[in-house]
């Protein structure tokens, strides 16, 4: 995949489709371009799309100092500006969305309009423990099948989980393919410790769209509530029985999605 340079980094990416821009942000187990599989084929049947892999990830640098949302939000738009986009619909999953929140914070003329799915503006004590855990537990064992195996379970509803088990095991030998140094994974677990755009969330005038499954656990309908509330002129669509990866079991929120961007 083409390799650009953005400020210090050199950074991973590919672009598929025709039409108007739509930039694909990943999220921490998931920060790789490649981890979108079908949903970027199917992205790139009506827009032209940029996805990428994220600082410490990929074929994309991974310094080995803290991580911020704000650092990686301006790695997106860097390399936006280093590829000739000077506006481009957004969609963020889970770190993804958090990204996406500073680069409409930070870059409010280079976002067409934003979607997130299973996001946060900020962790509380619950979330922060739960982070602390992934990263001690990583520090302890690595980034192993066990782990990402463990991770995904917060992910299914118990229904899907049953049925599918080959097919999750399968986007596990996907993730183990990657290139994930362990510092990587680490200095972004830094970001999401840290990020905090609640006072800011309000300075985003671009329309947004916030998607999240009724039973996360991992970033809450609450935490969605609480960005909706905040954003002004912001829609939010819920999708029961289903948790964090929500978009597996319903296909249909992806689409919500593409049809959001095409409407604005």
């Amino acid at each position: 995949m083409p390799l650009i340079k953005v400020g210090d980094l050199t950074m991973n990416y590919t672009v598929k489709g025709e039409g108007d821009w739509l930039v694909m942000v990943g999220g921490y187990a998931s920060g790789n371009w490649s981890s979108w599989g079908q949903q970027l084929d199917r992205a790139a049947q009506k827009f032209k799309v940029l996805a990428f892999d994220n600082r410490g990830i990929g074929g994309t640098d991974a310094p080995d100092t803290p991580y911020t949302t704000q650092m990686l939000a301006k790695d997106a738009l860097g390399l936006m500006q280093a590829l000739g986009i000077q506006r481009a619909h957004v969609m963020g999953k889970s770190l993804g969305g958090a990204i996406a929140q500073w680069m409409a914070i930070l870059g409010p003329d280079s976002v067409r309009s934003l979607a997130m799915t299973s996001t946060f503006a900020h962790l509380g004590p619950r979330g922060r423990h739960m982070v602390q855990w992934w990263l001690a537990s990583a520090k302890a064992t690595g980034v192993d099948r066990s782990f990402l195996l463990g991770l995904l379970t917060y992910f299914y509803s118990e229904r899907y989980f049953e049925l599918n088990q080959e097919k999750i095991e399968q986007s596990v030998d996907i993730m183990l393919q990657v290139n994930r140094p362990l510092h990587g994974y680490l200095q972004t677990g830094h970001s999401l410790l840290t990020h905090d755009s609640r006072d800011r969330l309000c300075d985003i005038q671009c329309p947004t769209q916030i998607l999240i499954g009724q039973n996360d656990i991992i970033t809450t309908l609450e935490q969605s509530q609480d960005i909706s509330n905040r954003i002004p002129h912001s829609e939010m669509l819920v999708y029961e029985d289903t948790l964090h990866g929500f978009m597996a079991e319903r296909p249909e929120a992806f689409d919500a999605m593409l049809q959001f961007f095409a409407a604005n």
